[in-house]
């Protein structure tokens, strides 16, 4: 009896040889939301990045007017500088807008510097990108 009993074993488990349908159907949907939840994480990835990308432009923008300020050949020439513009970049409209304030100056003012401040409006992002700079009289 032993022999036949080990034979009988063998041969149900040769009999039992790939998946069912319940199983593959249960592979598929595991599959399918993994793949579905990676296509989401895709989707946000490539909007931050273009984001990202938007902004930092942006802010090579502002940087370049703040570094113009800084660099005026008189104080008085600062005030020249305030002024609106739109930049075109690769098809992409940004607006620069740029700030003048001056603080004090007067005759008995103890106190004479101006703030510039840049600020660099980017398509479809809803904050603006700013800079600002604080220059004394020289």
């Amino acid at each position: 009896m032993g022999p036949r009993r080990v034979l009988t074993v063998h041969i149900q488990r040769g009999m039992r040889r790939g998946m069912t349908l319940i199983e593959t159907m249960i592979a598929v949907v595991i599959l399918g939301t993994a793949l579905i939840g990676l296509g989401d994480f895709m989707a946000h990835f490539a909007h931050a990045t273009k984001v990202a990308a938007l902004q930092q432009r942006g802010l090579d923008l502002a940087t370049d007017r703040v570094d113009s300020a800084e660099h005026a050949p008189t104080y008085v020439s600062l005030d020249t500088m305030a002024a609106t513009e739109n930049i075109t970049i690769d098809s992409t409209v940004y607006t620069r807008q740029t700030i003048v304030q001056h603080i004090g100056g007067g005759p008995t003012d103890t106190l004479d510097y101006r703030t510039v401040t840049v600020q660099v409006t980017l398509p479809t992002v809803t904050n603006p990108v700013r800079k600002t700079v604080i220059i004394a009289a020289f």
